[in-house]
């Protein structure tokens, strides 16, 4: 069996609020190997990212939920709102991208609080080692200091 193709939906400055998650292979993969499968992997053809798999719309909120966690930027007009509604306005994104992708070969990952849940097949991980455990990338290690 493939492993399903997974996405997070999280906040970056300046992001889409949408991330591919690499699997072990791409991650232990040697670096032009690596290159080499997220081109194969994730060739996108429309003129905006994910626009071939996903709707405009949902782009759209993806990107405005994103830049809502940006607070040194925020307008006269605009409110600051808790991280708790931020996080569930996540969880409903995620919920959205994965009707969209479908539950064939993919899952949606999406931080609320301190762990990452998948939407389907429903799972939850601490943030700390969600990468570890549902992924089975190895474990970080720290720094000396």
């Amino acid at each position: 069996m493939t492993e399903p193709r997974r996405v997070l939906i999280a906040f970056d400055y300046g992001a889409d609020g949408i991330w591919w998650v690499a699997t072990k292979e791409e991650i232990e993969a040697p670096y032009e190997e690596h290159r080499r499968l997220n081109r194969e992997d994730h060739r996108l053809t429309s003129h905006r990212p994910w626009g071939d798999l996903l709707s405009d719309g949902l782009l759209d909120d993806l990107k405005a939920w994103n830049d809502s966690w940006d607070f040194t930027i925020v307008r006269e007009d605009e409110e600051d709102v808790p991280d708790e509604v931020l996080y569930e306005r996540g969880r409903d994104l995620a919920i959205r991208v994965q009707a969209e992708l479908g539950a064939d070969g993919w899952e949606v990952l999406y931080h609320l609080g301190d762990r990452v849940h998948r939407v389907h097949p429903p799972g939850s991980w601490p943030e700390e080692i969600w990468e570890q455990d549902l992924l089975g990338y190895l474990p970080r290690q720290q720094p000396p200091w």
